[in-house]
């Protein structure tokens, strides 16, 4: 885990300190880089877009007075802070801008307190700028992580009847097939830092489907290199290795008897990195879903002469891929005990910069806390 330099954050008093924007609005941040703000409602506010949130529940009223300060954490750290009362809950957002190489990235509190000495319940909903995609843990926008949930919270959301649930990137163009195939096969998805591939698909609770997956390899020059698990709910795993199966650069399908075992009313297919693969960020280029008594002709699926009769056809990675959550509105159901308090902890992107997925770094709340106040108790120590 890299941090900057003490010298260079050292200074970041007096940035906070000349970043006020009235008694509307706090910035924070870095010398050298651009600031955040947030703003007398809690919205934190970032080149990205912004992130809010919203509070209501029975005996809680639609609206409440908000404020926002410049306050210090552990005595050194600076930070904004907004503070909201509604009714009998107060909620409480603190961000600091965390030392984290190589720009640094905003560490985002949200705290809801019952004040009234009544149990309560509470809907918090974040809400997020059009055309975010969201993950199991993450929030995307044009392909950059700009939101990490580190709890992994009750989150309520409507759902699509397919798209992927998973953190992996779409890369279009990263194919380049030396054999005709259906122009799918030119993009992918992958799980970069060994995450797995998650797609999920209606059907009728119980049902069955073949499912179809459409895989190659165009970066490794050998065999051996990529081996991943291809699991489709109701059928075996299979482990495969493109280019020892089917060569570089070459198409090829697997084909999968389906069955939605845990009714539920969808499929579930997971691509993930076998155990001993050198190469640990497994792909998908295509998906195919077709009724269970259609015969299929792998030579026709792969060069795209059955997709008329297909009910889900998916060029992964491509335009018209999506999530399985539909954008803009995360919704959190907190249970908050009398007199106590409930916690979510975020990572946000500030300006220019990306945040880490919660299960591929180290970095926690602590850890990042415990950073800025190293490197600020350094650099105030040099300048005496």
């Amino acid at each position: 885990m890299k941090i900057f330099s003490r010298a260079v954050f050292a200074v970041v008093f007096v940035a906070l300190c000349a970043g006020a924007f009235g008694e509307d609005s706090v910035q924070i941040g870095l010398p050298g880089f651009q600031p955040s703000r947030m703003e007398a409602s809690g919205k934190l506010v970032e080149d990205w877009g912004s992130v809010a949130f919203v509070l209501s529940g029975e005996g809680i009223p639609a609206e409440g007075a908000g404020s926002v300060q410049r306050v210090v954490l552990d005595g050194i750290i600076p930070a904004a802070q907004a503070r909201i009362q509604r009714g009998p809950l107060v909620l409480t957002l603190t961000a600091f801008r965390a030392p984290a190489w190589p720009s640094g990235f905003d560490v985002l509190t949200v705290r809801v307190e019952e004040t009234s000495g009544h149990q309560r319940k509470a809907t918090l909903a974040v809400e997020l700028p059009d055309g975010a995609i969201v993950g199991r843990q993450s929030v995307r926008i044009g392909g950059r992580t700009v939101l990490s949930l580190l709890e992994p919270p009750t989150v309520k959301q409507e759902k699509r009847d397919w798209g992927y649930d998973d953190e992996a990137q779409s890369l279009p163009g990263w194919g380049t097939p030396e054999v005709e195939c259906d122009p799918a096969f030119r993009n992918i998805r992958a799980g970069l830092g060994g995450v797995p591939i998650f797609y999920h698909f209606a059907v009728e609770k119980g049902g069955s489907a073949q499912v179809v997956l459409g895989l190659m390899e165009s970066f490794h020059a050998t065999s051996g290199q990529r081996i991943q698990v291809c699991k489709v709910e109701g059928a075996q795993p299979v482990e495969v290795d493109p280019i020892a199966r089917w060569g570089r650069n070459r198409p090829g399908v697997l084909v999968f008897n389906a069955r939605d075992e845990n009714n539920d009313g969808f499929l579930d297919v997971s691509i993930l990195p076998a155990a001993h693969s050198p190469d640990q960020n497994p792909i998908l280029n295509v998906l195919w879903i077709f009724p269970p008594n259609i015969g299929l002709n792998p030579e026709q699926v792969i060069a795209g002469r059955m997709n008329q009769a297909a009910l889900r056809y998916v060029d992964v990675g491509g335009q018209r891929d999506q999530s399985i959550y539909l954008s803009g509105r995360l919704e959190y159901e907190l249970d908050i005990p009398a007199n106590g308090f409930k916690e979510l902890n975020f990572f946000v992107a500030s300006p220019g910069a990306s945040v880490p997925l919660p299960e591929r770094t180290a970095w926690t709340v602590a850890s990042l806390r415990k950073a800025a106040r190293e490197v600020l108790s350094a650099g105030a120590a040099k300048e005496r």
